[in-house]
């Protein structure tokens, strides 16, 4: 089973402060990573470096085998991120969110409503797809958020703190969510503060702390 997720000295600097310093990281096709620390420990940069939206200042990582710098088009193409903060409208159903998302990929119309109803079904939203997501409970946004990601089916997805703000009930359905993807051949690298969170999800942890690795090792090492 080979990586997908690669990374070697990854470093990013704002000023005078190193966000992220000489991050090395492995993640194997269709298994969970996490990466664990305190706010500020530099996890979102990696997240963001890694999914092309920030330009490492040392290092290099690849995802697929494309370079984050040198092909992120390609890299794009193969990944899903799920930010900390909502994308989805909360003024449109669920069930518009998904079919707008996958037109915006350039899906057909046929298929973006068909990809729509498939993932409402997948992940249990099918009662409520059709209510304005304003009216959805905070767990439930957060899971049409996650699976707006999935339009595509990429290879590898992004969460960066999916749980962050939730309610217990809410956690549950996210961690579901996220092992059910992960059973089904999807890898995921998701960002958290909570050991826990880690422990259940995670099939390796990494803990990094004012951007440096300070440990790694498996959930039950």
């Amino acid at each position: 089973m080979g990586s997908v997720i690669e990374a070697a000295g990854l470093g990013r600097g704002y000023g005078e402060v190193r966000a992220l310093d000489s991050l090395d990281l492995s993640v194997a096709e269709g298994t969970v990573c996490a990466l664990l620390g305190p706010n500020g420990a530099g996890k979102t940069t990696a997240i963001r470096i890694l999914a092309t939206l920030a330009r490492p200042d040392s290092g290099s990582a690849r995802i697929c085998g494309f370079d984050v710098v040198e092909q992120a088009q390609q890299v794009r193409q193969n990944i899903g991120l799920a930010g900390q903060h909502a994308a989805v409208d909360d003024a449109l159903t669920g069930r518009d969110n998904l079919f707008i998302l996958g037109q915006m990929h350039h899906l057909s119309r046929r298929a973006a409503r068909a990809r729509a109803a498939e993932l409402l079904e997948q992940f249990g939203l099918t009662e409520a797809a059709d209510r304005l997501v304003k009216t959805w409970s905070g767990g439930m946004r957060r899971r049409l958020d996650l699976i707006a990601s999935l339009i595509t089916r990429p290879p590898v997805l992004f969460l960066d703190e999916p749980t962050t703000g939730l309610d217990p009930r809410s956690r549950d359905e996210i961690h579901s969510t996220v092992s059910d993807l992960a059973a089904a051949g999807t890898t995921v690298l998701l960002t958290t503060q909570y050991l826990e969170e880690a422990d259940r999800l995670a099939d390796d942890v990494v803990i990094i702390d004012a951007g440096r690795e300070i440990a790694h090792g498996t959930p039950r090492s």
